[in-house]
């Protein structure tokens, strides 16, 4: 590959949405990024590592991914996320249920793009601090589902793969 077919990737190409009606039938998606200045998902891998003892070296297995994302968000009223967040602080168990839906929006053509939604529980950690912020933890549960997102007016449908 020639340097000249490189393109770089913007982080406002990789779009992480939030499910602020998970208990309904249709997912209602809100864009994160309001007041967030960084977003990232740690995939904290699971591994096991065993040394038999008729080798020198030890064995590693990457047996599962324990999938994260820390946000500190500056708080801006009238902001769907901030404003479903903040609703979720003093809840716990199944109320705290929603669904993640990951973008790669560099990887499409046109208005469809590569997407995996996730189940997910969102926890509350602080809020209120020095500046004003909310901080949570979204944690992904299970295995994400593939398939591609169309974008219409900014408002992301999903499709399954095999649907």
């Amino acid at each position: 590959m020639n340097e000249e077919e490189l393109t770089q990737v913007k982080r406002s190409q990789i779009a992480t949405y939030i499910d602020t009606t998970p208990t309904e039938e249709t997912p209602t998606w809100k864009l994160l990024g309001i007041g967030i200045t960084q977003y990232g998902i740690a995939y904290n891998p699971q591994i096991t590592t065993e040394k038999w003892i008729i080798h020198d070296n030890a064995t590693s297995t990457l047996d599962s991914n324990q999938k994260q994302g820390d946000v500190t968000q500056k708080m801006y009223k009238g902001d769907p996320c901030f404003e479903y967040v903040n609703g979720l602080r003093d809840k716990v168990g199944g109320d705290v249920k929603t669904h993640i839906l990951d973008i790669d929006m560099w990887g499409g053509t046109g208005t469809t793009y590569p997407a995996k939604m996730s189940d997910a529980i969102l926890a509350v950690t602080n809020y209120g601090g020095e500046n004003a912020s909310i901080e949570y933890s979204l944690y992904y549960n299970g295995d994400p589902t593939e398939g591609t997102v169309t974008v219409t007016t900014g408002t992301p449908t999903f499709t399954a793969d095999g649907e």
